[in-house]
């Protein structure tokens, strides 16, 4: 479902996602990417299907990111270990 109110979405090749947040966005691609690892499946073609929307802006703008700079932000907040797999503290924070 592409909700306008929602504050992210995760698009794949196959579906639409709404999330609350960032991390979850990025959380649930980061997994559709791995999925595509252990089934042995076209990870580049996962990679390149994915895209996050961002909330939208007073003129109803969503800044939209690839897997790749989705990835960058991932590392930037602080939602990535530094070997590159998903930071579960950063999950479990209130």
């Amino acid at each position: 479902m592409n909700n306008k109110k929602a504050k992210w979405i995760l698009n794949s090749s196959n579906e639409s996602i709404d999330c609350a947040s960032f991390p979850y966005a990025f959380r649930t691609a980061y997994n559709l990417v791995r999925k595509a690892i252990e089934t042995k499946g076209n990870v580049s073609s996962v990679m390149n299907g994915i895209s996050i929307l961002g909330p939208a802006n007073t003129r109803g703008e969503r800044k939209k990111y690839s897997y790749s700079s989705a990835t960058q932000l991932a590392m930037n907040s602080n939602l990535l270990t530094p070997d590159g797999s998903i930071n579960s503290k950063a999950f479990n924070k209130k």
